[in-house]
């Protein structure tokens, strides 16, 4: 009986440790210029910033990326928090630089999602 109890309990444990995952957090940034048109090969940086809108100096937050075809970059995270993203093109073409920024909170266990417009006079 003791035997079938050892074994039970084994199981159980050997259950509730399997199930656990570690937590993701995720984001996708879409880019789209003033037609709303996808903007490829455009350089993406999340950080954290202060109030005063200086980059955090113990910050361990830095990621940077490059848009697709379809004007996506994606990220992953180790935790959630709440970053600034800084989109900016050099348009060749025309001599010019398109930029855009937002913010963003990430959740636990979401890939959340934002699309910034990139446009000429965003960029300061």
């Amino acid at each position: 009986m003791k035997r079938i109890y050892i074994v039970l309990l084994f199981l159980i444990s050997l259950f509730i440790t399997s199930c656990y995952e570690d937590p993701f957090y995720k984001l996708d940034v879409y880019v789209v210029d003033s037609n709303f048109e996808p903007v490829e090969n455009a350089n993406v940086v999340v950080l954290v910033r202060d109030d005063d809108g200086q980059k955090l100096p113990d910050s361990i937050v830095e990621k940077i990326g490059e848009t697709n075809s379809g004007g996506v970059v994606s990220f992953e995270f180790e935790n959630l928090g709440l970053f600034n993203i800084e989109v900016e093109k050099e348009i060749l073409e025309t001599n010019s630089l398109i930029c855009g920024k937002s913010n963003i909170s990430l959740e636990e266990n979401e890939t959340k999602s934002i699309t910034i417009q990139a446009l000429e006079v965003n960029c300061n």
